[in-house]
């Protein structure tokens, strides 16, 4: 986080007037004074709440990392020139990205290059986008319901049903102790993407892709959960 914030700092010693003044606050970010930020931010919220770098703030201080792709993507999509915008496409490429959603991600980097050919993000985003196919439904870490699943351990086992990504792993645990209440096997995996570190939630283990398909349907209908299955990493 702290490398990448770094990295924010420098990409815009060179301030637009017409853009609120939030480098107070990522600085403070930076030091770890994350409740200082914080306020700042409340402060610049009265009355600057439509202007393009207090909404990139919001985002860089929200913990739910779907709430903030909406941010993100909200000064991309209304404010596609402020001072922030490579900020903004490489934080979105890096939520794709950790999520498994490589297609999207690769679009997202593609466009940082072609629209900011001279971004330090680059660098920091520059990988092998995974050649695979990927499912077609969109991320997203809502609620979601089911019936009980058992907490046995599947000797072998290749599947698992990816139900979330947090920033702040309190969310990711809020979730899992859920989902343990209704007898679902959890675990929490991270995955440090750019200096960005997302909790990812993961729900049960299946030997195939078909016997997790049960498992998402009961998941979307109980706890509004839109999970998707993914290969397990061994």
């Amino acid at each position: 986080m702290k490398k990448i914030l770094a990295i924010v700092l420098v990409a815009t010693t060179q301030l637009f007037s017409q853009e609120v003044d939030i480098v107070p606050a990522l600085q403070q970010i930076e030091n770890g004074n994350i409740k200082s930020a914080e306020t700042i931010l409340r402060g610049l919220k009265t009355k600057n709440a439509n202007d393009p770098s207090v909404i990139f703030l919001d985002a860089v201080l929200t913990k739910d990392g779907d709430e903030a792709l909406k941010k993100y993507s909200t000064v991309l999509e209304k404010y596609p020139d402020s001072k922030y915008t490579d900020a903004v496409i490489y934080r979105i490429f890096s939520y794709y990205y950790s999520l498994g959603y490589y297609r999207k991600a690769e679009t997202y980097l593609s466009r940082l290059k072609k629209d900011f050919p001279e971004s330090p993000y680059i660098k920091t985003a520059d990988r092998n986008i995974p050649d695979i196919e990927e499912q077609p439904a969109e991320p997203a870490a809502v609620p979601a319901k089911a019936n009980p699943v058992e907490k046995t351990e599947i000797k072998t086992y290749n599947f698992t049903i990816q139900a979330g990504a947090f920033l702040n792993v309190d969310n990711a645990k809020r979730l899992c102790d859920q989902l343990n209440k209704e007898n679902y096997f959890t675990e929490i995996n991270t995955k440090d993407v750019g200096g960005s570190i997302l909790n990812v939630v993961n729900v049960g283990r299946f030997t195939t892709e078909d016997e997790s398909k049960s498992i998402l349907v009961l998941l979307e209908k109980k706890f509004n959960l839109k999970g998707r299955t993914v290969p397990i990493n061994k």
